[in-house]
């Protein structure tokens, strides 16, 4: 969601489960054609910062990455990624 009083988008998961928005959502904005999101979280009790990148997005193709961060952003451990691409 875009919040056109700031320039920055909201990107929220929802709960397979229970049909449900994960909260918080990842708060970030596009620049130079690369998107970053953040967000604080609580991992098994423990704090951590949660990130997200949207790079190499072309019309029909687009790179993700999350990753976590267990000393509030100093280091990044990137533990998945996705290439997409749509067909016609």
């Amino acid at each position: 969601m875009l919040s056109p009083a700031t320039g920055e988008w909201s990107i929220y998961w929802v709960n397979s489960k229970y049909g449900e928005l994960s909260l918080p959502p990842v708060v970030g904005r596009f620049t130079d054609g690369v998107g970053t999101f953040y967000c604080d979280e609580d991992y098994e009790g423990q704090p951590i910062k949660t990130r997200y990148t949207w790079s190499d997005i072309t019309e029909t193709a687009a790179h993700w990455e999350q990753a976590f961060s267990t000393d509030g952003g100093q280091t990044w451990e990137v533990n998945w990624t996705a290439d997409f691409t749509r067909s016609d």
